[in-house]
């Protein structure tokens, strides 16, 4: 998962003039050099190592577990920063990573980062206090404005490691928001907790705890305050490389933008899925410029999937349903009646029908988008605008994009039986065949080997451990009985056995047997 390191910062606004200074070994040097003019890294004991010039910025991503070697000896994060600050440009800026001391992550059961072991950060590594230095964004934010920097601060998840998703100040997780990222485990361990459950209540109660909880984080320091350019980021880790796209939200704007020349053909595909879409008179928030999409940014709370999700959790289900027949009736826009099996997408995919029947009830589309999901579009003013439309198969029902759309939006579990609804717009007939497409068109985008990482079963259930344990003792005590039980009888049987006259006679003689020896 190496390559997922770059993404703490292949996102942010570097130029190709600026110079970089990087102190340790951060994993991203490479990413570095692609996008800026020079970069010089430092990795053990920058105080014998000659520097001739000063930086645009200076990077320090997850450092103190060796901060030692890299200063000489033992500092504080603060004193290194002020070591550094020399060689920084006067309009230069720290970026900062680290862990945060009560990440979520650690209470589940993940080992910190720095002596590997559960828990230790949590209880400040029961050590005194200048042999590990920990943080949470209150103590990291006012040390770093003792020494006079301003900071913004940014929450990468599942942590700084291997971002999935990087939030900030300006755009902080909702309770049916904090979902856009998969946890991960180190190898060999299982956590107690599935940290977005806790994550989603924690939010209900309170979305300022957040910057409490969050796993980690990464800052932005320096001496002249500036703004937050981009306000949430998103990656398509689970992509094969072709496929990866960087997703940037900034006030006004949306950007989607290539990982690397692997997905370029990916973002042409998009370009033209754009003018297909504007063509069939769907409205659409996106626009393809300079090699970046494009979208007006529109808040979240109007994302179809968190509206839909509200509307349940007050019950208001007329309003739910008189949405959904406006998004249906979108889905079926120039379908047409396909009984020719040769002529559609089940064919493509090696998908036999038991029933071709089938076919006839189906509503086919010559360009089948199937990611129009509920996630994939805003609700304003009783309309419906789509966005991030990256896929087209051809010839694609209709009730397969419904089918799609329902099953991945996760946070309609909360108040529906999905199987419900697959009955209720009549998709349960369809179901197997669905399902084979589904996983057929998933194979093809997957990345397996990441998708394996990220999703084996790594959830320690507690109930059911402490049940069993209880049932080994249950078995304990029952086999102790047993054994208890069995002796009773023995020494029992054994008293009559010596009661009887042939024992008695047995004993006697083999007494003077013993006697004459």
């Amino acid at each position: 998962m190496e390559e997922f390191r770059e993404n703490i910062l292949n996102w942010y606004q570097f130029k190709n003039t600026d110079d970089v200074l990087e102190i340790g070994d951060s994993g991203i040097t490479k990413m570095l050099i692609r996008k800026c003019n020079k970069v010089m890294t430092v990795k053990k004991d920058i105080k014998t190592t000659e520097i001739s010039r000063k930086f645009d910025y200076i990077i320090m991503i997850g450092i103190i577990g060796n901060i030692e070697e890299i200063f000489g000896e033992r500092v504080k994060l603060s004193e290194l920063v002020v070591f550094l600050e020399k060689y920084l440009k006067e309009n230069g800026k720290f970026l900062i990573a680290v862990d945060n001391k009560f990440g979520l992550r650690y209470f589940a059961g993940n080992p910190e980062n720095i002596l590997n072991s559960r828990y230790k950060s949590l209880i400040g590594y029961s050590n005194e206090e200048e042999k590990i230095e920990t943080f949470t964004k209150k103590s990291l934010k006012s040390k770093l404005e003792n020494i006079g920097y301003h900071t913004n601060f940014y929450y990468p998840l599942p942590d700084y490691k291997l971002p999935n998703v990087i939030f900030s100040d300006k755009s902080l997780p909702k309770y049916n928001t904090i979902d856009k990222y998969v946890p991960y485990c180190k190898d060999g361990v299982k956590t107690v907790i599935n940290e977005i459950d806790v994550f989603r209540e924690i939010l209900k109660e309170d979305e300022n705890q957040f910057e409490f909880f969050a796993n980690s984080f990464l800052v932005e320091a320096s001496k002249v305050k500036t703004p937050i350019k981009y306000k949430y980021i998103s990656f398509n880790n689970m992509r094969k490389p072709r496929y990866r796209l960087i997703t940037k939200i900034a006030d006004e704007y949306v950007e989607k933008e290539t990982v690397n020349s692997d997905s370029e053909e990916h973002y042409n595909q998009i370009k033209n899925n754009i003018e297909i879409l504007k063509n069939d008179k769907i409205k659409l928030l996106d626009d393809a410029v300079d090699g970046i999409i494009r979208s007006k940014y529109i808040e979240q709370k109007y994302m179809l999937s968190n509206v839909i999700t509200e509307l349940l959790e007050k019950n208001e289900t007329k309003q739910v349903e008189k949405i959904l027949k406006k998004y249906i009736d979108i889905l079926n826009k120039n379908s047409y009646i396909e009984e020719d099996y040769e002529q559609n997408v089940f064919k493509r995919y090696g998908i036999k029908l038991e029933n071709p029947e089938l076919l006839k009830e189906l509503h086919f589309k010559e360009n089948g988008f199937w990611d129009m999901t509920f996630k994939n579009c805003f609700y304003v003013d009783d309309e419906l605008y789509f966005f991030d439309q990256e896929w087209n198969e051809k010839f694609l029902p209709a009730e397969y994009i419904l089918y799609h759309s329902i099953v991945y939006t996760i946070s309609l579990r909360r108040f529906i039986n999905v199987d419900d609804w697959l009955e209720k717009y009549d998709l349960i007939k369809y179901l197997k065949i669905f399902k084979e497409l589904d996983d057929k068109l998933q194979e093809d985008v997957r990345d397996s080997k990441v998708w394996d990482f990220f999703h084996q079963n790594k959830y320690v259930d507690i109930d059911a451990t402490i049940q069993e344990l209880e049932n080994m003792k249950i078995r304990e005590k029952s086999q102790q009985e047993a054994y208890d039980n069995l002796k009773a009888e023995y020494d029992s049987y054994k008293k009559k056995v010596q009661n009887t006259k042939p024992y008695k006679i047995y004993k006697a003689v083999k007494n003077i047997t013993k006697r004459k020896k």
